[in-house]
């Protein structure tokens, strides 16, 4: 008899543990991880100002010019239902959408251009390489459902369930982030030559759509724009290398915008450490 109560025992045990790890996967998750990859177009805007001072001849450089370079980048991050950043307790009855935050940490690079500066008859050819962006970004996501939902009701549509299906895969996103970009000028013409390195401050934002192509993975496209820090290369004579007196150099001043597609994928999940 005792035996067969511990055996009773051990069983409704064992199930009460089964049942228990059944219902955890069963639930719906809070926080994901995941990892992204992508590729795009990035256009550079370009001005440039500098000058040579005589004798023999004062030269003065400046202009703009324009130029587009693919770019690949990785990513990754976290995403937060926005309900979920921080305890529930904390908001007492302010009760915030379960719209995703995503936080990543991102690099990017390959981006290499080439540009033309004229001062008079001579031609200073440049080539600018943003050799490696590192971004800290932050992206909030607003499904279409919910952005279609005033529509809904300011046109008396109704429930619409076809219209919800084909929306609810999809969402916008807007965001930006703060980093720093290594970046490499050099140049020359006939009679001049500069380079310069630059390790500074740089800034990204960003609008798209994601599309949601199975419950892990994601495709989103968009376009940011980048805040690339400016660059001063110092002149010097061509041949030879000497410099000019007074140390001349030519300025650069950059715009960058950008077209990126990219593929995010959830590699974990797990609840949210507030409940």
């Amino acid at each position: 008899m005792t035996r067969r109560t511990g055996l009773r025992s051990i069983l409704t045990g064992a199930g009460v543990v089964l049942l228990a790890m059944t219902l955890a996967q069963a639930s719906s998750a809070d926080w994901k991880l995941y990892l992204a990859g992508g590729i795009g177009i990035s256009a550079m805007e370009i001005d440039t100002d500098g000058q040579v001072p005589g004798p023999p001849v004062q030269i003065d450089f400046g202009g703009s010019d324009n130029d587009s370079s693919p770019l690949v980048d990785g990513a990754l991050g976290l995403e937060i239902p926005m309900d979920e950043l921080v305890p529930r307790e904390w908001l007492l009855d302010v009760r915030l959408p379960d719209w995703p935050v995503r936080f990543e940490m991102e690099a990017a690079g390959l981006r290499e251009y080439e540009f033309e500066t004229f001062s008079g008859s001579e031609t200073y050819f440049s080539e600018v390489k943003a050799k490696s962006t590192f971004f800290v970004n932050i992206w909030q996501d607003l499904p279409m459902t919910a952005a279609y939902k005033p529509i809904q009701y300011l046109f008396g549509l109704g429930r619409q369930p076809r219209v919800r299906r084909w929306l609810e895969p999809a969402s916008f996103f807007v965001g930006a982030g703060v980093g720093f970009a290594d970046m490499e000028v050099s140049g020359t013409s006939n009679l001049i030559q500069g380079s310069d390195d630059v390790l500074d401050f740089a800034w990204n934002a960003g609008v798209g759509i994601n599309y949601a192509l199975t419950d892990t993975v994601d495709l989103s496209a968009g376009y940011r724009y980048v805040g690339l820090p400016d660059v001063d290369a110092d002149l010097l004579s061509d041949p030879g290398g000497v410099p000019f007196a007074g140390n001349p150099d030519l300025g650069y001043e950059s715009e960058v915008h950008e077209l990126r597609v990219q593929l995010r994928v959830e590699i974990w999940d797990f609840r949210s450490p507030w409940r």
